[in-house]
């Protein structure tokens, strides 16, 4: 029943007018509709961007005869049986640690040193136990130093009983043991780990990081369409918060330095809007405020976010 029950809309870029004038036809013929600018139906634009309407089934019937079609029609259906298929699964938040409706990672910031401290490593696992203490279920640690980085996480993933993460940006992905969660970006190649994958998306390059990881053989239950988020006090909050085009969002990456300007409702409209759009993993370096945000979005009768009990 699911695959008649689900209904996604996919906004397809750059497509030439005689492919979306196929795609049109072809959707339409599968019970679907796509919604094509008129100068591609006449044949008088350029490449156009498209709406796909249609229920999982539909897209399943559409993506097997597109394979067989030119006018780079071939390369759409990878792409949209790639993001089908990841709008309807559903990873586990148990990989973290919780069976809880949200997990929480506690972000362990290396770079962060206080005047007077010289231990800057033992600094670091001690603000990874404070947090702990502020109800994350998760650490994951983070700095510009990668050898400072692993050093922290090894001693934390034997001493924290939790699971933990180790991400340096801009470079290549820290695998801290099988079950351990993973962070990836674009451009940087993942061996083989059995645990959760966080792929870290930005705004240029995230279906392609998506359609590599799960070509690589990361399943679906187990990928975590990750983004940081992007708020500042002059954005409205109906603005973007996160990268364009991600096929669904399973984490967020919430910094205090992000929201510390916004004001407490401000905030709460931020994460309901998160939450609506699927998150349900939280990284983030106040993880007790974001925990009783999130606990206030729950409890609020007005709210129909997923998290409601």
């Amino acid at each position: 029943m699911a695959a008649k029950a689900v209904f996604l809309v996919i906004r397809v870029n750059g497509l030439l007018p005689q492919a979306a004038n196929i795609l049109k036809q072809e959707m339409l013929a599968k019970g679907g509709e796509v919604a094509v600018p008129s100068g591609a139906l006449r044949m008088e634009a350029g490449r156009v961007n498209c709406i796909v309407m249609g229920t999982l089934a539909q897209y399943t019937r559409l993506v097997d005869i597109l394979k067989q079609q030119p006018f780079e029609l071939s390369d759409l259906a990878k792409r949209l049986q790639l993001f089908t298929e990841l709008a309807v699964a559903c990873p586990a938040r148990s990989w973290f640690g919780t069976d809880a409706d949200v997990a929480i990672g506690g972000l362990v910031d290396c770079d962060f040193r206080p005047p007077g401290v010289h231990d800057h490593a033992a600094n670091a696992v001690g603000l990874a136990w404070n947090l702990l203490e502020e109800r994350s279920d998760f650490l994951v640690v983070t700095g510009s130093n990668n050898s400072m980085v692993q050093d922290v996480a090894q001693q934390l993933v034997g001493t924290a009983g939790c699971p933990v993460a180790a991400w340096v940006p801009n470079s290549q992905p820290i695998t801290l043991g099988p079950p351990m969660p993973v962070i990836v970006q674009q451009g940087y190649r993942l061996s083989g780990t059995d645990g959760p994958v966080l792929a870290m998306c930005t705004d240029e390059g995230a279906a392609g990081l998506i359609e590599e990881l799960v070509s690589g053989g990361v399943g679906a239950e187990r990928l975590f369409v990750t983004a940081m988020l992007h708020h500042s006090p002059s954005d409205t909050v109906s603005g973007a918060l996160i990268p364009i085009g991600l096929p669904r969002l399973d984490a967020v990456l919430v910094r205090q330095q992000d929201i510390a300007m916004l004001s407490m409702s401000t905030r709460a409209s931020v994460l309901t809007r998160l939450v609506d759009r699927g998150a349900s993993v939280f990284i983030t370096d106040m993880p007790r405020h974001v925990g009783e945000l999130l606990d206030a979005i729950r409890e609020d009768p007005w709210n129909s976010s997923p998290i409601r009990t």
